[in-house]
């Protein structure tokens, strides 16, 4: 199995509606981005969490220009604005927080300071 375009457009609905070349782009983007150490079926729901988390960030910039990092709601009128982390403000349905478990499951793998010695019984 691999990530397909019809995957996409059922995890994430608001993207099924741009051109079938954007999505194509970003599944071949995301291809990069799946996790090497994970079954065949995780690395491909990783793939499709990146791409939708790409996809989806560059329809917020194509409907609202310029998304301001940071901002969660402005009010014109004696000026109010609440500020969210990123994730917040930027992912709401949160694909990139979801690839990024998905990703840490692969570790990192241990540092080591100095000689290492093997201690025995």
């Amino acid at each position: 199995m691999s990530a397909t375009v019809e995957d996409l457009d059922f995890l994430a609905p608001a993207v099924a509606g741009m051109p079938e070349s954007d999505k194509l782009k970003a599944l071949e983007m995301a291809e990069a981005y799946r996790p090497a150490c994970l079954p065949e079926a995780k690395q491909d729901k990783a793939q499709l969490l990146y791409a939708a988390w790409l996809l989806y960030g560059r329809l917020q910039q194509q409907e609202s220009g310029v998304v301001l990092a940071g901002v969660k709601s402005l009010k014109e009128g004696d000026l109010a604005v609440t500020y969210g982390t990123t994730a917040e403000t930027s992912d709401p349905l949160d694909f990139y927080g979801r690839w990024k478990a998905l990703s840490d499951l692969c570790g990192y793998g241990a540092i080591t300071v100095g000689p290492w010695r093997r201690r025995c019984c």
